[in-house]
């Protein structure tokens, strides 16, 4: 394990473009305080950041953790969210960012790449296309979509042009099954799991010290 700081100091100083980074967390455990007050800040201080938000939990987790903040801290999100650029997939609120994107959810795989195809196209184009892509709620996306999301997502990892940034998926593993947290996994060059203020190194992370 190593703590948060040395977590946030590694990602910053290591992980490249084209890396796909999985943040494996438990439901129970507080994100919302790891996302917005941790990881969003630091992504957002060294680069542009784009949100992919599935069915609003990052609206919901944004939502909850400026209930418990107040003071310069309050002020900082509000401030630091100005400049967040939004893809909303589905249903759900945005009260943070601005929505760059509004895609609807599908569980066929060629429905879903040319859907999905379009976004990352808009992306790519832009004059300020991203440095991070960070994902909330991909493990309730895969929940409901069954072996139609899976599929769906395999497609889009080994077709659309995922190189010109870093992706940081934050996954509720709770309600993955087994199967589908292993491909999520082995898809990624890194996983982490969070948990009372430190971050164990599941896979890769190679010179971020440990105590395995």
């Amino acid at each position: 394990m190593v703590d948060v700081p040395s977590f946030g100091t590694y990602l910053l100083g290591k992980v490249k473009r084209g890396s796909v980074i999985l943040v494996e967390y438990s439901p129970t455990y507080q994100m919302e305080r790891f996302s917005w007050g941790f990881l969003l800040p630091i992504l957002m201080e060294r680069g542009e950041v784009v949100v992919v938000d599935f069915f609003g939990v990052g609206d919901i987790m944004f939502r909850n953790y400026i209930r418990g903040i107040g003071g310069r801290e309050y002020s900082k999100i509000l401030e630091l969210i100005k400049s967040l650029k939004i893809i909303k997939v589905g249903p759900g609120g945005c009260s943070y960012g601005g929505v760059i994107d509004d895609v609807v959810p599908t569980y066929d795989p060629q429905s879903a790449l040319r859907s999905y195809y379009s976004m990352i196209n808009k992306l790519v184009n832009s004059p300020t296309k991203p440095d991070y892509m960070v994902t909330f709620g991909l493990a309730m996306y895969l929940h409901f979509g069954g072996e139609g999301a899976i599929r769906s997502l395999l497609t889009w990892v080994t077709t659309l042009p995922v190189e010109d940034w870093a992706w940081v998926h934050l996954v509720n593993r709770g309600v993955l099954s087994e199967e589908n947290l292993a491909i999520l996994e082995e898809l990624s060059s890194m996983v982490f799991q969070p948990s009372h203020g430190e971050v164990t190194v599941k896979k890769g992370g190679e010179g971020l010290a440990t105590d395995r």
